[in-house]
């Protein structure tokens, strides 16, 4: 092969992945930097939010009150991921087990929310 072809076909190559980087990447880094923008303005503004989310219990420490799940989009606050949380009463940890399919509310002033109510998914 000759040299050129060789250059070419490197210069391609970085090209589409570039292109590939930004469409994978760089859109969505962009989405979340707006995602990120808008909760710091709802933290700013003291305003008490409250979202109703499905997720999964990975984790329950109850010396701690916190439960850890793995949950989907919290629009206007995180995308989906898993994570521990407060909880505002002990009874809402009793009230599932590791493993179980969850809908819960999580309540609050951005950063400091809690987890306040739960109910198992059938």
């Amino acid at each position: 092969m000759r040299a050129w072809k060789a250059v070419l076909l490197i210069d391609l190559a970085l090209i589409v992945g570039v292109g590939w980087g930004y469409a994978f990447w760089g859109l969505r880094e962009g989405r979340l930097e707006r995602e990120l923008s808008e909760a710091r303005a709802a933290a700013a503004s003291g305003i008490e939010r409250r979202w109703v989310v499905e997720g999964v219990v990975r984790a329950i420490f109850p010396e701690l009150g916190v439960i850890v799940l793995t949950h989907g989009d919290i629009p206007g606050y995180m995308p989906a991921m898993t994570m521990g949380f407060r909880v505002a009463s002990p009874k809402i940890q009793e009230a599932v087990s590791v493993g179980d399919a969850v809908r819960f509310t999580l309540q609050g002033v951005l950063p400091n929310v809690a987890v306040t109510t739960i109910e198992k998914i059938k």
